[in-house]
C-alpha cells in the first residue's frame, strides 16, 4: 500500500492511500474463501461451492467487507509508519472506490494530538510576588472572621452600607416581551456585591416600609435569557432592615474558635495566609508561564473534536449552575446558543493549556507514581466521610480514575515548569 499524508492547519491529517490491483484481488480471494467457507448453498457439501456461484450470490455483500477491509487495513498501516501521530478521532472515510485499474483508492481524515515547536521553559520570566504576610492582611483576615461571628439585629434605617437588606421585588419589562415577575424575601448586604448596583442606590437611604422604583437596561449578551438586552423596571419594598454587632477581637473571640488564645489565632490565621499566597503565587506563575508558551498558537485552529467535548462538559456545569439557582435549563427562553458562544473563549483558552501541558509531560517524561495516585484518593475519601475502598470502587465505577491519574501528572508537570524557570515549589 502506498499513501500520502496532508496536513492541515485545524490539526486535521488528510490520508491518501491505495492499494494495487493484486493486493486487491487477493484480500477479495480472502473474503470470498471466508464467504464460501460459511454459506449454505443447495445441493453443495459445506465450503464446496464453486466461487463463481458464491461470487454471484453474495458479490455485494463481498465488495462492501473487501472496502472495510481495506480501509481498515489502510488506516492501521498508516499508524504503524507514522509512529508520531497521535489520533484523537476516529478515522473517516470521505471517499472509497475502486478505479478503472482495479486498484482501491481511499481518502479519509483524522484529528491529530497537535505538536508545537514551544519555546524553552527556562527562558521564561516569572512575575515577582511576595508571599510576605502583612498585618493588613492579617486584619482583614481577622474582620473577615469577625464578620462571620456577627449577629443580625434588627434596625429601624435608614439603609446604610453594611446593613443586611431585604426586600420585595417585582419587576416588569418595559417594552413588553415577557412577563412580569414577583420575587418576596430578597436578601443582600448593602454595598457588597451580589445585587445590581442600580438597585443597591434605589436602597440606600430607605426606611422600614418604603417603596422605591429603579429602572434597569441589560447588555443583549446577559446570560439570563429573562433580562438580556431588556429595560427592566423594578418596584422596591423595603421588608426589614437589620444591622450586624460584631464581637470584640479578644481572647473570648479566639475561644469562641476554638483557640487557646488571641495569639494562638493570629499565628493559624497567619499559617492560613501564607498558604493561600503560596497557592495564589503558583497559579499566577502557570498562567505566566502558559501565557509565555502559547504565544502564537491561535486557539481557533484546535482540534473541534476536544474543543467540542470540553465545550459540553461546560455546558454541563452551567446547567447545572441555573438549577441550583432555581432557572429551568430546559425552559424556551434559555438561549443556550448564546451561552455556548460566551463560553467557548474560555474553553477553548483551556483545551489549549490541557495540550500544551501534556506536550510537555511528554517531552520530560513525567510520571507519577501510583502511590501519590493512592493518597489523593485516600485523602478525598476522608473529606467525604467514607472507607477508602468503597471510594476507589465508585471512582472506578464512573472511570473517574484515569482522570485522577492525569490531573496529578499535570499538577507535577507544572512544578517542573516553575522550576525550570527558576520559581520555587512547596
Amino acid at each position: 500500500m502506498s499513501y500520502q499524508l496532508k496536513r492541515r492547519p485545524d490539526h486535521t491529517v488528510e490520508v491518501n492511500a491505495a492499494f494495487e490491483a493484486e493486493a486487491v484481488e487477493a484480500e477479495r480471494g480472502r473474503i470470498l474463501a471466508d464467504f464460501r467457507r460459511k454459506a449454505r448453498i443447495p445441493g453443495f457439501r459445506p465450503g464446496k461451492a464453486p466461487l463463481s456461484i458464491i461470487r454471484a450470490r453474495f458479490g455485494e455483500a463481498v465488495e462492501e467487507e473487501l472496502q472495510e477491509h481495506l480501509s481498515k487495513r489502510s488506516w492501521e498501516e498508516v499508524l504503524k509508519g507514522e509512529e508520531d501521530l497521535e489520533p484523537l478521532s476516529p478515522f473517516r472515510v470521505t471517499d472509497a472506490h475502486l478505479d478503472d485499474d482495479g486498484q482501491f483508492v481511499l481518502t479519509a481524515e483524522v484529528e491529530v494530538r497537535p505538536r508545537w515547536d514551544l519555546p524553552a521553559v527556562e527562558n521564561q520570566t516569572l512575575p515577582a510576588i511576595s508571599l510576605e504576610v502583612s498585618e493588613a492582611d492579617l486584619h482583614e483576615e481577622l474582620e473577615r472572621l469577625r464578620k462571620e461571628q456577627g449577629v443580625w439585629e434588627p434596625a429601624e434605617g435608614p439603609a446604610e452600607d453594611g446593613m443586611l437588606v431585604e426586600i420585595d421585588i417585582e419587576g416588569e419589562d418595559l417594552d413588553g416581551e415577557t412577563e412580569a415577575f414577583k420575587d418576596n424575601g430578597v436578601r443582600f448586604v448593602l454595598g457588597e456585591e451580589g445585587m445590581y448596583p442600580e438597585i443597591q442606590e434605589a436602597v440606600r437611604g430607605a426606611a422600614l416600609g418604603d417603596e422605591r422604583v429603579v429602572e434597569k437596561t441589560f447588555a443583549e449578551e446577559d446570560p439570563n435569557p429573562r433580562q438580556a438586552g431588556k429595560k427592566i423596571r423594578y418596584k422596591l419594598s423595603v421588608v426589614s432592615l437589620k444591622r450586624a454587632v460584631l464581637p470584640k477581637i479578644d481572647d473570648d473571640f479566639a475561644d469562641g474558635l476554638g483557640f487557646d488564645s488571641l495569639a494562638a489565632l493570629e499565628e493559624r490565621a497567619r499559617e492560613m495566609l501564607a498558604q493561600k499566597k503560596r497557592n495564589d503565587r503558583r497559579q499566577s506563575w502557570r498562567r505566566a508561564l502558559l501565557d509565555g508558551l502559547e504565544e502564537g498558537i491561535d486557539v481557533n485552529t484546535l482540534p473541534e473534536s476536544l474543543v467540542q467535548g470540553a465545550l459540553r462538559e461546560e455546558l454541563g456545569r452551567y446547567a447545572y449552575a441555573m438549577a441550583m439557582q432555581g432557572q429551568d435549563p430546559r425552559g424556551e427562553d434559555v438561549d443556550w446558543q448564546k451561552i455556548s458562544a460566551k463560553l467557548e473563549p474560555g474553553v477553548r483558552r483551556q483545551v489549549l493549556d490541557e495540550l500544551v501541558l501534556d506536550q510537555l509531560a511528554d517531552e520530560w517524561e513525567i510520571s507519577v507514581p501510583e502511590e501519590d495516585v493512592e493518597s489523593f484518593i485516600s485523602a478525598e475519601a476522608q473529606r467525604k466521610g467514607i472507607p477508602v475502598a468503597e471510594h476507589r470502587a465508585n471512582l472506578a465505577t464512573e472511570d473517574r480514575i484515569e482522570g485522577i491519574r492525569h490531573a496529578a501528572r499535570i499538577s507535577v508537570t507544572v512544578e517542573e515548569a516553575i522550576r525550570r524557570a527558576g520559581g520555587e515549589v512547596d
